[in-house]
Order: C-alpha cells, then sequence, then structure tokens
C-alpha cells in the first residue's frame, strides 16, 4: 500500500498525505514536498489524534476541504473507521477547486477501495 500511496501523491501534486485509523488509533504519514504554510497539517494532525481526524469530515458529506491561504487539505472518510488527509498547495478557487477537490476524493476512494 505504501508504493501506491506514494505513486498517488506524485500524481496528484499532494506534498503530505496522513491516514488515520479509529480502531489503531494510529495516524500514519507521508511526505513528499513542501507546503506553503504548515498550519493546517499541525493543526489537523500533529496536534490532534487519529479520533479528532476521522471526525473532521462533518456529518454526512463524505469529505471536508479546509484551507488556508493557497494551501489545502482534503480530508476523506474512508469505510471502516479510517480518513485519509491531503494536504497539497494550489492556485484553484471557487467552482474549479470543488471540481478537482471532488475528483481527489474518488481517486483516494479507489486508492482504499471504498468508492461511494
Amino acid at each position: 500500500m505504501e508504493e501506491n500511496i506514494l505513486a498517488f501523491m506524485k500524481e496528484n501534486g499532494i506534498s503530505i498525505f496522513a491516514a488515520a485509523d479509529r480502531t489503531t488509533g494510529v495516524v500514519h504519514i507521508d511526505k513528499l514536498g513542501d507546503l506553503e504554510s504548515y498550519d493546517l497539517f499541525q493543526q489537523l494532525v500533529l496536534y490532534s489524534d487519529a479520533d479528532t481526524l476521522c471526525d473532521s469530515t462533518g456529518s454526512q458529506f463524505p469529505f471536508r476541504l479546509w484551507g488556508q491561504g493557497g494551501t489545502n487539505c482534503l480530508i476523506s472518510w474512508l469505510d471502516g473507521g479510517k480518513a485519509a488527509a491531503l494536504f497539497f498547495d494550489s492556485e484553484l478557487s471557487g467552482a474549479a477547486l470543488t471540481k478537482w477537490v471532488s475528483e481527489l476524493d474518488q481517486r483516494v476512494r479507489r486508492l482504499y477501495g471504498s468508492e461511494e
């Protein structure tokens, strides 16, 4: 799975990929590049835990997008009490960012085999 995640990160321009597992309480982090700002990463991953990261998608939505400046984080709720947080810098905004993030969410679900 590790090789698949690294390939996924390269293909999609993801700087940091954090996978949280509520069952084990583990958050696994892969880093390939730098971010304009690490504030979101610190708030959502470093100063948090697996349960909080899994709960951060909210209620009925399968994913949530956080942004601060040019840095964004897509958190996808996955099957089996797991969540994936993808951190990336982007100049997209509005409808273009929403469309791209929606497609990215579907790609991460395919990576984990939990397509909805």
